[in-house]
């Protein structure tokens, strides 16, 4: 592993699975791809930081009729300057890059749900919308969103599952910190 100081653009692209985030990490040995699941969680902007690179590897894919090769950097742990990215990036025009999830679930590397699919949850504080907390979150993490305590989701955990957990705490009332990658109840 290698620790790098830098900072990670973070961009939203809208796919045919619906919107998701990527990344580009420019360090003073060069600029890297990111695409792993944790930036799902980040709001689009540039965060400077200092970035423990697990693995620097060339990818490459095939998205309407174009080659692209590209090299990844895959990030074992994040600590950034920053809450807050310090500048707006935008949106990338939709369809400029295939979906990560799509690309796990074609190579087979995807990772296993929580417990198979998981059960929508549509309104925070509802009692019974409780009992599918443990579905998509594990208990440990449902009894600490039932008590409004901080929450550190597992980016192991099926690209899917991730992003539905995402939005389950916004709809929960919790907040995305970047600097800690911890949710906090607002």
């Amino acid at each position: 592993m290698i620790s790098l100081s830098g900072m990670l653009d973070v961009r939203t692209i809208k796919g045919s699975n619906g919107p998701f985030q990527v990344g580009e990490l420019t360090t003073s040995v060069g600029e890297f791809k990111v695409k792993d699941k944790v930036l799902e969680q980040f709001e689009p902007g540039a965060y400077t930081g200092t970035f423990l690179i697990d693995k620097i590897y060339p990818h490459s894919y095939v998205w309407f009729g174009k080659v692209t090769v590209e090299i990844r950097a895959r990030l074992a742990d994040v600590q950034l300057d920053n809450d807050e990215p310090f500048s707006e990036t935008g949106q990338a025009p939709s369809s400029s890059e295939p979906d990560p999830a799509d690309e796990e679930r074609s190579s087979g590397t995807a990772t296993p749900t929580l417990a198979g699919e998981a059960a929508p949850v549509a309104q925070a504080g509802a009692d019974s919308d409780e009992l599918y907390l443990p579905d998509l979150f594990g208990t440990e993490l449902a009894d600490a969103i039932v008590a409004g305590a901080p929450v550190k989701l597992d980016p192991t955990v099926d690209r899917g599952v991730f992003r539905q957990q995402r939005d389950q705490l916004r709809v929960f009332g919790y907040a995305f910190q970047a600097s800690s990658q911890t949710w906090l109840k607002i």
